[in-house]
């Protein structure tokens, strides 16, 4: 099985590549490991296309594929790439999705929130389950 991430929205957004950096620490065999990863970033959806069609799951259909972490960095740069780009009252999907060998349908979970409510805790509790999405909603200016 594979795993990607996705945004959903009813309309086109942009991508976006702000050039952020992760820097990972990894144990192996009483060994520690540092690398640096591509952070944050909105693509196009490509690669696991196929695979997530075959989910047949209701997902919007503008879809890009989000290099999204459970980190704070990564709340923080999501939340302000939906706030720049949604309108008031507009709601897009967060899929944490694995796709492949799967031999049986997995019931989709579903959570929703206010994007203000974005935070890292949210990103954890989506890695919990297979098949999670997560509804947004930019609430309206005043």
């Amino acid at each position: 099985m594979s795993h990607v991430t996705l945004l959903a929205a009813d309309r086109p957004l942009p991508l976006y590549d702000p050039g952020a950096r992760r820097i990972r620490t990894v144990r192996f065999r009483q060994r520690t490991f540092t690398m640096d990863q591509d952070g944050f970033s909105v693509q196009a959806h490509g690669y696991y296309r196929a695979a997530v069609d075959d989910l047949e799951l209701p997902i919007k259909p503008f879809r890009y594929e989000l290099n999204l972490q459970a980190t704070q960095q990564d709340a923080e740069l999501l939340r302000d790439y939906l706030d720049k780009n949604l309108s008031p009252g507009e709601q897009v999907q967060v899929w944490n999705l694995w796709v492949g060998t799967v031999e049986e349908p997995y019931r989709a979970h579903h959570f929703s929130g206010a994007l203000p409510d974005l935070q890292l805790d949210t990103l954890e509790q989506m890695e919990e389950r297979y098949q999670t999405c997560l509804t947004i909603e930019k609430g309206t200016d005043h």
